[in-house]
């Protein structure tokens, strides 16, 4: 007995066997068989899986003649009766349709048998165990057209196809006819597309000419809106656009400037001048971009370069040297810088300086010739003569020259120096450039030097100048006496004295250092003040009148004391020295000593006073407690060794007023 599960993936097949019951299981994938042998039971039983192999499938059987015409063919039976042949089956899928020449659907045909089907029993029934491999394919079941004569019910194949009631295999389906209108528009739509795509083709075509072309052109022409240096060369080849140069070239002029500001022009002709290719226009041609050549329609670009030219050196040095300024009557020479001396003014000091180197206006043709072709080269439109090297001739030692201007430093270092020295009267007396200049001397060479022992004998000059101008020790004073009223005093050691040893070694380090300075001079004596009375005495002083043998002390213009008083004795050489002088200190309880004539040791006299004012020397004033009277004529012949003696009351009492350099004015 054969069963037809309701699972579409899984048969059972039995047949019935001899000596026991056999099973065969035929999983998905594995083509494998399972033999079982059951006590009491005569079948064979068969189980094929869903996704048995194809080999493994139980092949379909044909339809009987007896087979029912209805309008759809049954499906078979899921049993068969023993005895049947075992290769019948139910067929796995529909049967494949098939389409007549004309493009109508054939009728389907019914199901054969193939004659493998036959023998399937006879190899199931031989062995017991078959493996998938040795189980015989199964041939091709789909089911052929049949021809009219065959159909079961008599019916034409012309009828069938108009037919409702026709006859399929399960599964199948009745293909629609195409309309004669769809395959005209699909036609006509093959046609349009066609049509677009050659358009397409032809236009690719024709713009990649374009292109092509372009990337040809801008490779050997100027792309439009070129220009250089302001030239149209649009669409020009290179020679093309050197031809513009050419023109420029023959239309060139060439302006010189001379020294002096006279300018001559020369033109190509003058010059034998031409262009002259150089390659910058072939670099810019290669320099466009054939790549993206569309952009130059859309944008212009204009370049600038420098053009070269060359001349006729024998043409240009002719044109040159038969122009005005290169005629040796209008040439002058030039002549050397050289240091001279500027005096100073009131306000300022001289000093050394260079004189300018005269250029003259001689010029070296060939010079001249080179610069000008070279400038000529550049297109260049104007050139001066002075700018170009060596066109002129120089002199020999220029203002910048190194030398010459080291030379002049050291000039003004040895003169460098001012000093201006302020006298007691306020007079000003100046050192400086204007005066030193002239303590220099010239060497062999003509060269201002410093020599150094008529340096030093200068400065000593000077020095002395300083004193005689300074010094107001010993000068004749206009003096107002109290009783004599005016007179005039001379000699003493009041006043301004110059220190003039001391003044001659601060100079020389002062001159050596270029110091400059205002000042007074080193002073070995100075006044009590700076008053101007009485020639510099001023209104504070002691005045001695030794012929009245009288002292008075006067301060800021007030007498504050007076006295008699006895003098040096004026017989034996001991007379008191006339004279303006000045307090040289004052001193409690000294000690007076005099020495005897011709002798260092022994003192003729040895006095101990309670004040002593010394105003030059051993001389002074000082108390005298062993005399009884002052006064008169006691000088004439008891007078003292030259002090002024005062009576103990007097001398304290001027001790108190007198001061260090304080004026002593002593007359007779």
């Amino acid at each position: 007995m054969i069963k037809n599960k309701t699972n579409p993936t899984d048969t059972e097949l039995k047949v019935p066997a001899e000596t026991g019951e056999e099973t065969a299981n035929a999983e998905s994938g594995t083509g494998e068989q399972t033999t079982a042998e059951g006590s009491g039971s005569g079948e064979q039983t068969i189980v094929a899986g869903s996704e048995a192999p194809e080999s493994e499938a139980p092949e379909a059987g044909s339809l009987t003649d007896e087979s029912p015409t209805d309008d759809s063919v049954s499906a078979a039976p899921s049993e068969v009766p023993e005895g049947s042949p075992s290769g019948a089956g139910i067929p796995e899928s529909n049967p494949s349709e098939a389409e007549a020449s004309d493009g109508a659907p054939s009728e389907a045909g019914t199901l054969e048998s193939s004659q493998s089907d036959a023998a399937a029993p006879e190899n199931e029934s031989s062995s017991s165990e078959t493996t998938p491999s040795e189980t015989p394919a199964p041939e091709n079941t789909s089911p052929e057209a049949e021809t009219p004569e065959s159909s079961p019910s008599g019916v034409s194949a012309t009828e069938n196809e108009s037919s409702p009631s026709q006859v399929q295999t399960p599964g199948s389906e009745i293909p629609a006819v195409e309309d004669p209108e769809e395959k005209k528009k699909k036609k006509k739509k093959r046609r349009s597309l066609l049509a677009f795509w050659l358009s397409f083709l032809i236009l690719a075509g024709a713009l990649g000419g374009i292109y092509y072309y372009g990337y040809q052109y801008c490779q050997t022409h100027f792309m439009p809106g070129t220009t250089i240096n302001g030239y149209d060369c649009s669409d020009m080849t290179v020679d093309e656009a050197q031809r513009w140069f050419d023109i420029a070239a023959k239309n060139y002029v060439m302006n010189i400037r001379f020294r002096g500001g006279a300018t001559e022009t020369l033109s190509a002709e003058d010059m034998g001048f031409s262009y002259q290719p150089d390659g910058s226009i072939d670099v810019l041609l290669q320099n466009q971009d054939e790549t993206f050549w569309p952009k130059y329609y859309l944008e212009e670009n204009h370049y600038t370069i420098t053009p070269t030219g060359t001349y006729d050196p024998d043409v240009l040095e002719a044109s040159l040297r038969a122009l005005p300024e290169l005629q040796e009557e209008n040439m002058i020479l030039p002549e050397d810088a050289y240091i001279q001396f500027r005096d100073g003014t009131e306000d300022t000091d001289g000093e050394f300086v260079i004189v300018p180197d005269v250029k003259g206006s001689t010029i070296d043709l060939d010079q001249l010739a080179a610069g000008v072709g070279d400038a000529a080269a550049r297109y260049e439109e104007m050139v001066d003569a002075e700018e170009i090297p060596y066109a002129y001739k120089t002199a020999g030692t220029q203002a910048d020259d190194a030398k010459l201007v080291a030379r002049c430093m050291d000039l003004n270092d040895m003169v460098g120096a001012s000093l201006t020295y302020v006298m007691p009267d306020k007079e000003e007396i100046r050192l400086n450039s204007d005066i030193l200049k002239d303590w220099l001397v010239k060497d062999k060479k003509g060269r201002l030097v410093k020599d150094e022992e008529i340096w030093k004998e200068k400065i000593s000059d000077f020095v002395q100048t300083l004193a005689d101008n300074g010094n107001t020790v010993g000068m004749k004073r206009h003096f107002n006496a109290t009783l004599q009223g005016p007179i005039v005093v001379e000699g003493g050691f009041y006043g301004y004295a110059v220190d003039q040893e001391a003044e001659r070694n601060r100079l020389a380090k002062d001159l050596e250092n270029c110091v400059k300075d205002t000042r007074t001079p080193i002073y070995w004596n100075l006044p009590y003040n700076e008053e101007t009375e009485y020639d510099g005495i001023g209104t504070t002083y002691i005045e001695a009148d030794l012929s009245a043998q009288h002292v008075w002390c006067y301060i800021q213009g007030r007498l504050v004391m007076d006295c008699d008083c006895v003098s040096g004795t004026m017989n034996d050489g001991h007379a008191t020295l006339a004279g303006v002088h000045g307090i040289m200190f004052k001193k409690r309880n000294a000690l007076l000593q005099g020495l005897m004539p011709n002798s260092s040791t022994e003192y003729e006299y040895e006095t101990e006073v309670k004040y002593w004012m010394p105003f030059y020397t051993d001389v002074g004033f000082h108390d005298a407690w062993w005399r009884a009277d002052f006064g008169g004529d006691i000088y004439l012949k008891d007078g003292s060794h030259g002090c002024i003696n005062l009576p103990p009351e007097a001398a304290e009492e001027l001790f108190s007023y007198c001061d260090e350099n304080m004026p002593v004015v002593v007359y007779y």
